[in-house]
């Protein structure tokens, strides 16, 4: 596995590159991911995220998170020992701290929420409905909870805003 981190603009990146690092180890892990992938997260600011949201989703506004898939790892025309390039989570530091107060959780927490978000965006996952969108939440608490038993952190302690549904952006 590989994680290339890129924070070109030296932003509060909110979490360190280690625990990056360890989120998506972990959450390939969980997902049943076995064959070698590598996966691009960069740190933006505020604008430069508001032109990315306004170029793929013609929304003019800054988000927490986008993610641009590549390859599926599930991919069976792909064989199993050949790496492949996953995509890129991008994430926007200055988006995710400011919301965090408002679902409850610190900056931290919301980061690696985002973070676990934009990789299981990578892997599949959606939330066009409420079927699929609580399907999304239920892994991203599991996956949260590994995390933090990693970290050595009390799992029954992790907390997530509700940001998978992203009402009203659709």
């Amino acid at each position: 596995m590989g994680v290339l981190i890129n924070n070109d603009a030296e932003l509060d990146m909110l979490i360190e590159p280690s625990e990056i690092e360890d989120a998506v180890a972990i959450t390939l892990t969980v997902e049943g991911v076995t064959r070698p992938v590598e996966v691009s997260v960069s740190f933006v600011d505020d604008e430069e995220m508001r032109g990315l949201n306004r170029t793929w989703r013609e929304i003019d506004a800054p988000t927490d998170v986008l993610s641009f898939e590549c390859d599926s790892p599930f991919d069976e025309d792909i064989p199993d020992d050949e790496s492949i390039e996953l995509g890129d989570v991008i994430l926007a530091p200055g988006v995710i701290a400011a919301q965090a107060a408002d679902f409850g959780t610190t900056p931290a927490e919301e980061c690696r929420l985002m973070l676990v978000h934009g990789l299981l965006h990578l892997l599949g996952y959606d939330h066009l409905d409420d079927e699929e969108a609580a399907a999304m939440e239920a892994r991203e608490e599991a996956i949260l909870r590994e995390l933090a038993c990693h970290r050595g952190d009390d799992p029954d302690a992790v907390r997530i805003g509700p940001t998978t549904r992203h009402h009203g952006d659709e």
